[in-house]
């Protein structure tokens, strides 16, 4: 298909380039490719309603092409992720442009739906993070949960599990209570759990999708890793918007913050004289950094508790923040993105001053009130950065962080490090990562070189050496995957019942095949 060609399945939207290969934002992978189709921005000819029916049409013929040609195909949005699950060797749609939302009227709600019409927000897949939160934001409203930053796309977020830090809510997919899943070039579906019917059939008819409620299907597509043919719309619950008043600050890592963790309760926490005045009744997320350069363990942990309260829109000033710095949610990637091109060689001891200075600086006290909007932004990924996440038992969580001290420990090398807990609300989401009720996340961000991927993989051996059971980000890094080890952390059951809703919904062998990439095959996901 030559550069530039216009699809000619109705649509004059997408542009199919030739593209030899994809690179993710993180620089964790080169994927070798055929091309790329790109959607052009709406422009606002048609009504909304009828351009997203335009879209999936010629979704639809994309995918008629790809089985017609033989042609592998994958959905990508910001290519966020540091595994290659959202891209394929064959042919990549770069959704980032399909970005369309919409209230649900309240006539097309079931009545009994048990949470508010009102609140209700159907989604396309290419809306970022940051565009919902502003769409949300101007009409008084704000998602449930987000992960550290707001770069990624909502179907890309979703797809592969992103699990932020709101451990009484759980990971994003939580907020998602329908899904428009494009399946096949005659068929796409819209789809619910039936335990929590949300939208009467006529709602699926408006976008001209099969209405399907099951609870099984439902929670195998949540995270399909985009398996599950093109998740075009998402139908998601949204909340009012809140506070957050968040504290970031040093203290002794001793046997209260070890029993904090290990229960899951910042509420144990002291709390500094800077942060006297939050309230304390609604907890919302708890995160713990470590430096592993300033000691295996160190004698302190960076601790980062966000509480709840109510918003004031007349007494709300967006904290300052310089666009060029990482947003107040950051994470251990946004330290390591800021240290590329600025380690010191060669890297040993003598570099450990600086490095630390690094991470105290990155990761000063503060003590703010935002949204989640003015919270969760801004990555500055400069280069090559590396990141696992890795779900465990909240009980096993100390355990685990003395074996990642461990492991470091005996390295005897100096790697740009930072190791954190995050903890999340179990899923429903039968591969969600965050499978635990309450999932410790193990987070560890380094600068990508041979010796972080090593050191790496020698955490994950300790941690299976030691009984802890653990399963791994499907959007970071996670080389350990194998389909005996997917198998054996999420069960048979699990895996089976996830394979066969996805021949359920992709009824076709061809189009199974199509959207078939070497990370499913790698992980036995490919059946």
């Amino acid at each position: 298909m030559a550069q530039g060609q216009i699809m000619t399945n109705g649509s004059r939207r997408s542009v199919f380039t030739p593209k030899p290969m994809e690179q993710g934002r993180h620089l964790a992978y080169k994927q070798a490719m055929e091309g790329e189709y790109v959607f052009g921005v709406d422009r606002g000819n048609s009504p909304p309603l009828e351009t997203y029916n335009q879209a999936t049409a010629e979704l639809q013929g994309i995918i008629q092409a790809c089985v017609r040609e033989g042609k592998l195909l994958r959905a990508h949005g910001s290519l966020w992720s540091l595994s290659t699950v959202a891209v394929t060797a064959g042919r990549l749609i770069d959704n980032t442009a399909l970005r369309l939302s919409f209230e649900v009227p309240a006539d097309l709600a079931e009545p009994a739906y048990a949470g508010e019409t009102a609140k209700l927000r159907f989604i396309e897949c290419g809306n970022s993070v940051a565009a919902l939160n502003d769409h949300l934001f101007s009409n008084g409203l704000s998602i449930k949960g987000c992960g550290s930053n707001n770069g990624q796309t909502i179907a890309g977020a979703i797809s592969t599990g992103t699990h932020g830090g709101a451990y009484k809510f759980g990971a994003m997919q939580e907020m998602v209570v329908g899904l428009h899943l494009v399946t096949a070039p005659g068929r796409h579906v819209y789809l619910e759990r039936k335990s929590a019917p949300v939208m009467k059939a006529a709602f699926a008819e408006s976008i001209g999708a099969d209405f399907i409620r099951d609870d099984t299907l439902f929670n195998a597509a949540l995270v399909s890793l985009g398996a599950f043919g093109i998740m075009h719309g998402i139908l998601i619950e949204t909340r009012e918007l809140f506070l957050l008043n968040a504290a970031r600050f040093r203290r002794p890592y001793d046997d209260t913050l070890k029993h904090a963790i290990a229960i899951c309760d910042p509420t144990l926490i002291p709390l500094p004289a800077e942060a006297s005045g939050f309230p304390r009744d609604k907890p919302y997320h708890f995160e713990i950094f470590f430096n592993p350069n300033e000691g295996t363990p160190p004698d302190e942990a960076i601790v980062h508790i966000m509480y709840e309260s109510s918003y004031d829109p007349d007494h709300y000033s967006p904290p300052v923040w310089n666009a060029s710095e990482a947003g107040l949610g950051a994470s251990g990637l946004d330290v390591m993105g800021t240290l590329v091109g600025k380690i010191p060689s060669p890297l040993n001891k003598l570099a450990v001053p600086f490095l630390n200075s690094q991470v105290n600086q990155e990761f000063a006290p503060y003590f703010k009130q935002a949204i989640i909007r003015d919270l969760f932004r801004g990555e500055k990924t400069l280069g090559k950065t590396l990141a696992c996440g890795i779900g465990m038992p909240v009980a096993k969580a100390v355990e685990a962080m003395e074996i990642a001290f461990g492991a470091y420990r005996n390295a005897n090398i100096v790697l740009p490090l930072v190791l954190s807990h995050r903890f999340v609300k179990g899923t429903q989401a039968l591969l969600g990562f965050t499978r635990f009720p309450v999932t410790a996340v193990m987070e560890m961000d380094a600068v990508n070189t041979p010796e972080t991927r090593a050191y790496f993989n020698e955490v994950w051996k300790r941690l299976d050496a030691a009984g802890i059971p653990f399963t791994l980000h499907w959007g970071k890094y996670n080389a350990f995957l194998t389909p005996e080890r997917v198998r054996n952390r999420y069960g048979d059951a699990a895996v089976d019942q996830w394979l066969a809703s996805r021949k359920t919904l992709l009824d076709d062998a061809a189009v199974q095949q199509v959207f078939t990439n070497d990370f499913m095959k790698a992980v036995g996901l490919a059946g």
